[in-house]
């Protein structure tokens, strides 16, 4: 009888934990985007005698336009997610960050 409690008592109480904070929805999201030049930058690197322009990704979220780097710091914060479109971002990423935006990327990108 003590062990069918304590094991009830555990039940309940694994269950009361078990509950997760919802997660905000997260957008469905072509992650290749659109590329914009990125005056800022080019004006940056033709300064130091590199010339060409310099792109940065921009994506469509909800209807609205969001630089790749804020979507990804608003919607993929924790860098261990197994969320598959953040990993595919964190990877997309990774080859922006080399010299710029680009629209050759890997296949399965």
């Amino acid at each position: 009888m003590l062990r069918r409690s304590t094991l009830l008592a555990a039940g309940l109480l694994l269950s009361a934990c078990s509950k997760e904070d919802p997660q905000a929805q997260f957008p469905t999201v072509d992650l290749h985007g659109r590329l914009v030049v990125d005056q800022a930058m080019t004006d940056s690197r033709q300064a130091q005698g590199i010339q060409g322009d310099y792109y940065k990704r921009v994506l469509n979220v909800n209807g609205q336009d969001m630089a790749f780097a804020d979507f990804i710091k608003q919607y993929c914060p924790d860098t261990n997610t197994r969320n598959e479109t953040c990993l595919k971002a964190f990877r997309i990423k990774k080859i922006d960050d080399v010299s710029g935006a680009t629209k050759f990327l890997p296949n399965g990108l």
